[in-house]
């Protein structure tokens, strides 16, 4: 039974483009920059600079000496002058209490040497007792970020469901071999009725999860060797040693972040096999269920050209008439594929899902249906013609 509608009318094919490692490389260097440029940003914006606050009830303080720290500290990226203060708590009293501390980057210059302060405590630091609040300039890169990445994801997500071009492209052919033939194996008895299983078509393998964990636990190292060879108490040593904590806390939070963290998101595609049938979700895309008493055989097919590894999940139903009960699934009827700019021949007499699945999203696949119907379950390797695969 269909219970979705494919809302955009175009084809989409499932695709994998060439990634070239210079792009990679630039992104994480843009990456880098912008997250320096943002932190650098809001350093700035939090030094205090405006009226001074008219409550009776504050800290005074007396600079003694000021040293320029940088050109990295926790302000970010530049040389700030800090300073060390004799704060009077204003909890004291009448009593000479008198507390040494170090001033927030910028607060206090060395022309504020020997002056009466009123300050404010800010963490371990102390900050000029002002009104002012963080200006908008120095959030505002942040919130954008944010923003742009959401837009970006979003594009991403649906810029291959846009107009076709209208030249039709060059297709290669594809040579099929079966790595596993449907059938011969009875569905199992007795599974739960709720047994099921849901991927993302990108769900991370865990050779990617540790590739992208040992990229930052390699800047966390060296954060870390930075930070305990600079001297105790510096600026230098909490913001390094602070870079270092962050890169070395990164498996559990990019797991946090993972795909299939997020799977049962209503904004994230899913594909799942369950004891009834099938369940592909695209947001007003192609939502659509399918029972196991329609469907003849659901095939996984990888193709490879000996460099990039495209992986399709193709289902073909059981009769005739399948195709004037499911009118809206007729733009998924015997699609191609793009596989690093190589146009691939369309599944014939068959449905295609309209995306590329990750290797870590096959495996969950294969496996549920190896439990729950792998008399359904076929699986083919394809090489295009004229490609030696490696």
């Amino acid at each position: 039974m269909s219970n979705g509608l494919l809302m955009t009318g175009y084809e989409a094919v499932p695709t994998v483009t060439r990634r070239s490692p210079w792009k990679v490389a630039g992104a994480a260097i843009g990456v880098f920059l912008y997250a320096l440029v943002c932190w650098t940003l809001l350093g700035r914006g939090m030094v205090s600079h405006g009226e001074e606050g008219t409550s009776k009830v504050v800290d005074m303080a007396t600079a003694k000496s000021c040293e320029e720290i940088g050109p990295l500290s926790i302000a970010g990226v530049g040389y700030y002058w800090v300073c060390d203060l004799e704060v009077r708590p204003y909890s004291s009293g009448s009593r000479q209490e008198v507390v040494t501390a170090r001033s927030y980057p910028d607060e206090v210059t060395p022309a504020d040497i020997g002056k009466p302060l009123r300050v404010k405590e800010v963490g371990r630091y102390y900050a000029r007792d002002f009104k002012s609040d963080v200006p908008w300039w120095s959030i505002a890169p942040g919130i954008g970020g944010f923003v742009g990445l959401g837009l970006f994801a979003y594009w991403r997500r649906n810029k291959r469901f846009r107009k076709p071009d209208t030249e039709t492209p060059v297709t290669s052919s594809l040579s099929l071999s079966s790595v596993r033939p449907r059938g011969g194996v009875a569905a199992p008895a007795g599974l739960p009725a709720t047994a099921s299983r849901t991927v993302t078509p990108n769900d991370w393998s865990s050779a990617k999860f540790w590739r992208i964990c040992g990229v930052l636990l390699v800047v966390a190292v060296i954060s870390g060797i930075v930070g305990f060879t600079a001297g105790r108490g510096t600026e230098l040593r909490e913001a390094t040693l602070t870079i270092a904590a962050i890169g070395l806390l990164s498996p559990g939070w990019l797991w946090f972040c993972t795909p299939a963290r997020w799977k049962k998101a209503t904004w994230c595609t899913t594909f799942t096999v369950s004891v009834e049938g099938i369940r592909w979700f695209r947001r007003d895309k192609a939502t659509f269920e399918l029972g196991w008493d329609e469907l003849r055989e659901l095939r996984l097919t990888t193709v490879t050209d000996g460099k990039h590894v495209l992986r399709m999940i193709d289902f073909f139903p059981l009769d005739d008439d399948f195709a004037k009960r499911h009118r809206t699934l007729k733009g998924l009827w015997e699609i191609g594929a793009n596989l690093a700019g190589r146009s691939l021949p369309p599944v014939v007499n068959g449905y295609r899902i309209p995306e590329a699945f990750s290797d870590a999203a096959f495996a969950e696949i294969r496996a549920a249906m190896t439990m729950i119907r792998p008399d359904k379950l076929g699986e083919y390797r394809g090489i295009p013609q004229n490609t030696v695969a490696s």
